[in-house]
């Protein structure tokens, strides 16, 4: 399994713990060579970014669909 595949299955994990309904990763943007990965939930919109590369000072996995839980789970 790829990092990019792994990280991604990682989110999408810690998303549904949230209670979130995520909608496929969709591939958005290459900054410096680092490619970048989204998704987001399907009722509340809260996003996930999934960089398998980061900046020195970056992280894999980050955004408010790992962070907060859905409206449904409140």
């Amino acid at each position: 399994m790829s990092r990019r595949n792994r990280l991604i299955k990682e989110a999408k994990l810690a998303c549904h713990f949230r209670g979130h309904v995520m909608h496929p990763f969709v591939f958005v943007a290459v900054a410096d060579g680092r490619e970048t990965w989204d998704s987001e939930c399907n009722i509340c919109h809260m996003g996930v970014q999934v960089q398998p590369d980061p900046a020195p000072n970056g992280i894999c996995i980050g955004g408010d669909a790992v962070a907060l839980d859905c409206v449904i789970c409140e």
